[in-house]
């Protein structure tokens, strides 16, 4: 069991456990991270699991797929720490990895 740090857009921190395997946007639906609406549940097609990778861990997240990259490409507030929570899992070495919540999800159409 890991921990994922999110920053809400209003600032709050909140700390969330991660079972190795499960996916960010899990971890973050399971404790009703603000923000993060996963529309499309995890299949990678909505947009609403958008994140910033923040930190120094972020070096260590896998990298983006060319087909995240297009998808993420669609996103009005993407930039260029911007990842899919949906396609990151969590693994022991992600331990502590903080992500900050855009000000809002805007999905995909």
């Amino acid at each position: 069991m890991g921990t994922v740090h999110f920053t809400t857009p209003q600032g709050q921190q909140v700390a969330v456990p991660v079972k190795p395997g499960n996916t960010i946007m899990e971890a973050a639906i399971a404790h009703e991270v603000p923000g993060i609406e996963a529309q499309c549940y995890g299949a990678g097609i909505c947009g609403t699991c958008h994140v910033y990778a923040e930190g120094p861990l972020q070096a260590d997240l896998p990298p983006v797929s060319q087909w995240e990259r297009d998808m993420l490409g669609n996103l009005e507030l993407a930039r260029g720490e911007s990842r899919l929570a949906c396609q990151i899992r969590f693994e022991d070495a992600l331990d502590g990895v903080a992500f900050r919540v855009p000000e809002r999800q805007d999905a995909m159409s």
